[in-house]
């Protein structure tokens, strides 16, 4: 079948945009934007994804992580919509398979009055019609046979989804390319450069300027070292998160399990990943014993079958965290700098609106929803 032709939607030459970071928020950023035939060159000081976006474990979550209504929920929701045609366009342009599976998420608890009591958080979410359906112990059990005696119920999310993070980056990375973006590694950026009040471009460490009519600053973690004047963006920190994966020669499970302590992400070819801590510990990238000690008794209590697995890997990742949980999206106070960073747990997930929202930002779109919550000049204290 012979392949699309890479036709841009629109010629947007006299705009240039520089993009501080190589991870998904990136990556998204330069695929819509090369879509829409704007020039775009991203700085990344490794390689695109080296940090917490190929180390995610690639839940799209979108409701069993929204805890109450609101615009963290509005962009979760919207985001997720956004996937499939962006999985199809992805994946005929880049030729990478993402591993896209609507597979739903299992919600489970251990004891009746807690699938009641998560029954009752959640509500909302029923009367705001979305996909959600409470399950017996023998409804549960139905689903996923391999889970433990000690389940009493739970909840389950038909629409939430899952992919491969890093066959999302690869292909991102190669679409974007492909429309015209240039990805720059081992490039250290030293500031964003201002000219008259305004961002005109990045300078590296080297004194080199890289010239752009817009910069976007997607940089995760490291996001308020590069902040410079922007003293009133609410500060993003390093949230450790460790992982584990295990193997065995089937899939034990097929939908992701979200249980106390533990979520459970099946991978098709019999790998599972063990999530994930919550650790405010600076920059330091150790996994630990005393971590993965408690996702393995937290994953084997839900499926015992797991205690004869093999331990196959380990790896901790840092997600940008903001005190409001919610993300850095939009102008800043500086013109002509963007920020979009911040998204702490939900950086896949929200990729796809993230990216349209910044390229609305630089080229004087429409928005999809009202960003004052996500201002970078918001009060989060």
């Amino acid at each position: 079948m012979p392949r699309r032709p890479q036709a841009k939607a629109s010629s947007n030459k006299a705009t240039s945009v520089v993009i501080i970071g190589g991870g998904v928020m990136g990556c998204a950023a330069a695929h819509e934007l090369s879509r829409r035939g704007v020039a775009v060159t991203v700085l990344e000081r490794a390689v695109p994804g080296a940090e917490a976006s190929s180390a995610a474990a690639g839940i799209l979550g979108a409701q069993v992580e929204s805890h109450h209504p609101g615009p963290m929920t509005d962009l979760s929701l919207l985001s997720n919509k956004l996937y499939p045609a962006l999985v199809k366009d992805l994946e005929q342009v880049s030729g990478v398979s993402i591993g896209y599976r609507r597979s739903g998420v299992l919600k489970v608890a251990y004891t009746a009055s807690d699938v009641t009591r998560l029954q009752r958080e959640l509500a909302w979410q029923s009367r705001a019609k979305l996909a959600l359906a409470k399950l017996s112990r023998a409804a549960v059990l139905a689903r996923e046979a391999a889970l433990g005696a000690d389940v009493a119920g739970g909840l389950w999310f038909e629409n939430d989804a899952t992919l491969d993070p890093r066959a999302l980056l690869s292909a991102l990375r190669i679409a974007a390319e492909k429309r015209g973006a240039v990805f720059r590694s081992g490039s250290f950026v030293k500031r964003v450069a201002e000219q008259n009040g305004r961002a005109i471009g990045v300078e590296l460490d080297d004194g080199s300027l890289v010239p752009g009519s817009h910069v976007v600053l997607a940089a995760g973690s490291w996001t308020s070292l590069l902040t410079g004047s922007e003293s009133k963006a609410p500060r993003v920190v390093p949230a450790r998160g460790q992982i584990v994966e295990l193997k065995t020669s089937a899939p034990l499970i097929q939908s992701i399990v979200f249980g106390p302590h533990c979520y459970l992400v099946p991978r098709a070819d019999g790998r599972l990943l063990i999530g994930s801590t919550l650790e405010f510990v600076g920059f330091r990238r150790e996994v630990t014993a005393g971590a993965v000690a408690k996702l393995l008794s937290a994953a084997i209590r839900l499926v015992p079958a797991l205690a004869e697995a093999e331990l196959n890997a380990s790896w901790s990742s840092f997600r940008p965290y903001t005190a409001d949980e919610l993300p850095l999206l939009g102008p800043s106070t500086t013109p002509g700098l963007i920020l979009m960073s911040g998204h702490y747990r939900n950086g896949i997930l929200l990729a796809p609106i993230s990216a349209q929202i910044v390229a609305q930002c630089v080229l004087g779109g429409k928005q999809p929803l009202d960003l004052t919550p996500f201002s970078p000049s918001r009060d989060a204290t």
